[in-house]
């Protein structure tokens, strides 16, 4: 592989996922996965991410760039992640130096939110959702989301709550978060069912027309629409675009917020593969960030 190439990766606390990518945005070669290690001592953490980062090749690339899940400070690359079950061994660590050090050269390397990072990818790849205003959720351990006008990440502004994350804001006796998520869908599997089941198995019953699943979904389909109908009324996007492991099920839980999305004239895409939208949001971001 020659020098002008990049890393992407998508760091999550079990899998890491890696994609190298030329400067003109094509794929050298497959989408590699990884253990993270999340939960091992600093000095494993750095290696293994320095071990990815060259994995299959023999030159050190161009540039990186990092999708991590928050709390981050993503500008000077340290993370916040505390008592999460991932990463606690990095918490308040500078990871540019420590990753050069173990590179063995100052690679420019640039860090963002994993769900700005989808959002970006996912208006990169959906046209018709870089026009406008456009709302990116993405649900799996905890509820995700980035707020975008024309094709850029913004923070502040109508009906966009601080920082563009809507999961600490209020929802029934709690917070979108503990609802809009894996717990709030084990909490109505335990409802229905009377025990947790797993996601890909509760879209399998309700494939099959198991009328417990589909009550499931639907209420969870609900909750979803009250928990973003403050944002939608106030920054009122154009489209929605929904991602994460959960939001595969949108078939079965979508049916308020698509009929909401009709009376007021919002597309809604539910993307396939959130991790690619990843790379390719991260490939935008790196050429961004170095052309600047």
């Amino acid at each position: 592989m020659n020098k002008d190439w990049y890393a992407l990766l998508d760091v999550g606390g079990t899998t890491i996922k890696r994609q190298a990518v030329y400067a003109d945005g094509t794929p050298a070669g497959r989408t590699e996965r990884f253990q993270s290690m999340s939960a091992e001592d600093a000095d494993t953490v750095i290696m293994n991410l320095a071990r990815i980062i060259c994995d299959t090749s023999d030159t050190l690339p161009a540039g990186i760039a990092m999708a991590f899940p928050g709390p981050f400070d993503y500008i000077n690359g340290i993370s916040h992640m505390q008592g999460l079950g991932k990463y606690d061994s990095i918490y308040g660590l500078p990871l540019r130096p420590m990753l050069a050090e173990r590179l063995g050269e100052d690679i420019p390397v640039l860090f963002i939110n994993d769900v700005e990072a989808f959002a970006l990818g996912a208006v990169e790849n959906y046209p018709d959702a870089k026009k406008g205003k456009c709302i990116a959720i993405a649900i799996g351990t905890g509820c995700g989301s980035a707020f975008i006008s024309d094709g850029r990440i913004i923070k502040e502004g109508d009906g966009v709550p601080y920082g563009g994350w809507v999961y600490s804001y209020p929802l029934k006796d709690s917070c979108i978060d503990d609802y809009i998520s894996a717990r709030g869908q084990a909490r109505l599997s335990i409802k229905y069912f009377g025990k947790d089941i797993e996601g890909r198995e509760l879209d399998r019953l309700a494939s099959e027309g198991n009328r417990k699943a589909e009550d499931l979904f639907n209420e969870f389909g609900e909750m979803l629409l009250e928990a973003l109908q403050p944002f939608l009324s106030g920054f009122q996007p154009s489209s929605i675009i929904l991602g994460g492991m959960i939001s595969r099920s949108f078939r079965y839980f979508g049916k308020s917020l698509s009929e909401y999305a009709e009376k007021n004239d919002i597309r809604i895409i539910a993307a396939d593969d959130t991790s690619k939208l990843i790379h390719k949001g991260l490939f935008q971001l790196i050429k961004g960030g170095l052309d600047a």
